[in-house]
């Protein structure tokens, strides 16, 4: 029996950040068609924020070690903000090391507010 994904993805853009809403539940089956659908919206785009407080499922850390590792290049000169709830903090040190190690920018939050203004201080800078 196929897995359905009953995600669902939403973006926008607000000062030059685009913002990435993941929500709904995410099913170990479809986690490329996912990362094939982010890929996609960040394609040319420098700042993005990554929203999945409201998003049920995660990659493992292998799954995570492995996407990152094949990262497209464009992912390279893109700063990320991924915002998570704190009972995933478990992540946020590993998801940082990893993305850090493969030569990304990525920043992990809890707090929606904070990641823009990470990210705003990335575009003052560039």
């Amino acid at each position: 029996m196929d897995e359905k994904a009953e995600y669902q993805i939403s973006s926008s853009v607000n000062d030059g950040i685009v913002e990435i809403v993941m929500t709904g539940e995410l099913v170990n089956s479809a986690h490329d068609k996912m990362s094939n659908e982010v890929i996609a919206i960040t394609k040319d785009v420098n700042y993005v924020l990554v929203d999945i407080r409201a998003l049920k499922g995660r990659l493992g850390f292998t799954e995570t070690y492995e996407r990152v590792r094949n990262c497209p290049p464009h992912m390279y000169n893109t700063h990320i903000a991924m915002v998570d709830i704190l009972e995933n903090a478990d992540y946020e040190s590993f998801n940082e090391t990893t993305s850090s190690n493969a030569g990304l920018n990525l920043k992990w939050f809890t707090d929606i507010d904070a990641a823009r203004d990470w990210l705003k201080s990335k575009q003052k800078k560039g």
